[in-house]
């Protein structure tokens, strides 16, 4: 019996008449299209924390405040830290949420920048982890345990390893995985419109990755 790959790549021989592009792009849609799953790592060997933020909320003031979700990544987080004491390296929505229960010092919340009106301008995944890894090797934070939105995980563990980190989802540990209807983010509303996101953002970044090797 073919493997998914194996048909992937016949398939795509056939419909592009150029097997070793097939290939290259069965590869890339097997990972990226048909991967949902992180690699875990045992709690115990998780070193830091890395929490990231699923849509937030809209106050009446047009505020944004972490909403519902970005509370229950908190929640996760503070356990994940009562079990490890790894610090904790969050987006601002989590890391709110997260200092109201744990010492100062221990969360360290990562911002995004702010355009002329003063507004913020939108903080992606990998914008995160090169904020964090910003003046420092990512090998230096040692076994790094995610906390993300259940269908964001595999992309936050996979871009952050892509860009150096040692990063697992934490084995045994459920994220959460009720969307928010009244989410500040569209996008963050429904599981099929996010799932489809998801695939805008992974086929972006592996488009930029083949430009930079054509370039080369």
């Amino acid at each position: 019996m073919m493997s998914m790959r194996a048909m992937l790549t016949a398939h795509l021989a056939r419909e592009l008449g150029d097997p070793a592009i097939g290939a290259e792009l069965a590869a890339i849609l097997e990972d990226e299209a048909l991967g949902w799953t992180a690699p875990t790592v045992p709690v115990g060997r998780i070193r830091h924390i890395f929490g990231f933020t699923f849509g937030n909320r809209m106050a009446p003031n047009a505020n944004r405040v972490p909403g519902p979700v970005n509370e229950a990544l908190a929640d996760v987080a503070c356990a994940l830290h009562a079990a490890t004491s790894a610090p904790i390296l969050a987006q601002w929505e989590v890391a709110e949420a997260a200092a109201a229960s744990l010492p100062e010092g221990v969360v360290t919340p990562i911002y995004p920048g702010r355009d002329e009106r003063g507004e913020p301008v939108y903080l992606s995944t990998a914008g995160v982890l090169e904020e964090i890894a910003r003046g420092r090797d990512p090998a230096s934070f040692g076994v790094v345990g995610v906390v993300a939105f259940a269908d964001h995980m595999a992309r936050c563990v996979t871009t952050a390893r892509r860009l150096g980190f040692d990063a697992y989802a934490p084995e045994g540990i459920a994220m959460p995985a009720e969307y928010d209807t009244l989410s500040g983010q569209a996008w963050c509303r429904d599981r099929l419109a996010y799932l489809l996101h998801d695939l805008m953002i992974r086929m972006t970044e592996r488009r930029a990755l083949a430009i930079a090797a054509a370039r080369r």
